[in-house]
Parts: structure tokens; sequence; C-alpha cells
């Protein structure tokens, strides 16, 4: 495999979990929170303890903007390091098998 845009990455990744984290605040905003958090606690052998608020535009603002500048930085920092791996292991010039380098002796002599 070869290298990775860091800059590109770094974009899925925040998009992915921003993008995660709105699905969540329009489930907050319609009120439908509560019942999915109820569901996923169940799921893991849980007693859900906690009550989902209401919905703050503000704060709802600042959890996209946390979630996708940890993505950002998450995933240009795992390409970084992908990219410093694959240069890494492609240190030494890499060649290709030449007609030449074959052995030409038959396998079995008649």
């Amino acid at each position: 495999m070869g290298t990775v845009s860091a800059n590109r990455v770094g974009l899925s990744v925040a998009a992915v979990l921003a993008g995660w984290h709105a699905v969540w605040l329009v489930l907050v905003a319609s009120g439908a929170a509560q019942q999915v958090f109820d569901f996923a606690y169940k799921l893991h052998g849980m007693k859900p303890d906690a009550v989902v608020g209401s919905l703050d535009p503000g704060l709802g603002a600042l959890l996209l903007l946390a979630t996708g500048a940890i993505g950002y930085v998450s995933g240009f920092g795992g390409a970084w390091v992908w990219n410093c791996l694959q240069r890494f292991e492609c240190a030494g010039p890499k060649t290709a098998m030449r007609p030449t380098d074959v052995s030409t002796t038959p396998r079995h002599a008649a």
C-alpha cells in the first residue's frame, strides 16, 4: 500500500465523528434520545439511570466543533504514522524481478 493524504484522512474522520454527533443532536432535539440511550444501555447489560436533557444550541455547536477537531487531529495523526511506516517499509530500493533473475535451468533434466 502507498501513502495517504493526511489532510483527506483527517477531514474524513472529522466528518464521521461530527456527523455521528449531529445525528445524536437531532435525536435530542426530537425527544427520541432518551429511548435510544435507554435501549443502548440495556443492550450492554447496564441500568439506564441518566436522563437526557433538552438541547442547548450553543453546547450542541461546541459538541460538533470539538468532535470535528478531535476527529481531524486523530485522522491526520493516524495518516502521518501510516505514511512514516510506509516510508520505513520502503526504505530500500524496490527492484522488480527481471527475466534474467529467474533461473533458466530446467527443473527436470530429460
